[in-house]
């Protein structure tokens, strides 16, 4: 599907959980919803993030996450890396091996702008909703409020980032299977908060969309940076493992073969 999304309800796709915590998430509203949340939401005046990180944010994003959000923008400029894996080359370039300047070309032509929001339903990290402007992304409280390590920030906002992509319907979810277990048969939950995943909209049947490419971003980082601390690959390898988790069918185990 191309183009803006116009289902009749509300959609709430990305990493999903009970409807008390979801995770990484994607709207789609009505011409109705979107002349509702105009009216709800006053227009906020945008400030650059500073430090020539040149994407915009509301002026109501607390200044601290501001600061925040710049410092990981301008972190993710500094990695190199000696290779990358072939998907990897599918999504940032085919010529792009781990290199910061193209993971940074890539969310700057995507995200324009970054704001505040409650992404509907106030249980999501952030957001993307496309029929409003489907090149601003939005951070919630439970952005806000959990405390992950910097690479795992980048991950929610490349993830996000995936979803502006118009042309391939903004990359819609999959529902996570019932029960959604391990090996083991534990319950698969959010890393973010912690919430089961089961028959949530918080999977992926395509390779290349938003679970996927930061997986598959997050893995190459693990695998290949050759300036990054231990601690940055060994944040890396964790949540690209947990985001594979999230891949169903044939595409977890593509990714696998490519990069794992």
């Amino acid at each position: 599907m191309t183009g803006k999304l116009t289902s009749v309800a509300m959609l709430l796709l990305c990493a999903a959980a009970t409807a008390g915590a979801q995770d990484f998430d994607f709207v789609s509203y009505t011409r109705l919803h979107k002349d509702t949340l105009t009216a709800r939401r006053p227009k906020q005046p945008v400030l650059p993030l500073g430090a020539d990180v040149i994407v915009p944010v509301d002026a109501d994003v607390p200044a601290d996450v501001k600061k925040q959000l710049g410092e990981d923008l301008n972190f993710i400029k500094t990695i190199t890396g000696s290779s990358a894996s072939e998907l990897h080359k599918r999504v940032f370039g085919a010529n792009a091996l781990v290199d910061g300047g193209a993971y940074y070309g890539f969310f700057v032509s995507r995200v324009k702008a970054i704001g505040l929001d409650d992404c509907g339903s106030g249980a999501a990290v952030a957001c993307v909703i496309p029929f409003l402007d489907s090149s601003k992304m939005w951070i919630t409280q439970n952005y806000i409020k959990f405390s992950h390590p910097q690479i795992a920030r980048l991950m929610v906002l490349f993830h996000e980032s995936r979803h502006t992509e118009d042309e391939h319907g903004n990359w819609r979810h999959a529902s996570c299977p019932t029960p959604f277990q391990d090996e083991q048969g534990h319950n698969y939950a959010s890393i973010w908060t912690g919430s089961s995943l089961a028959g949530q909209p918080a999977c992926d049947t395509s390779t290349l969309g938003s679970y996927g490419s930061s997986t598959i971003m997050l893995k190459n980082i693990a695998k290949f940076c050759t300036n990054c601390t231990e601690k940055v690959r060994q944040d890396a390898a964790l949540y690209s493992g947990d985001q594979l988790n999230r891949m169903l069918d044939n595409a977890k185990e593509s990714i696998r073969k490519d990069v794992f």
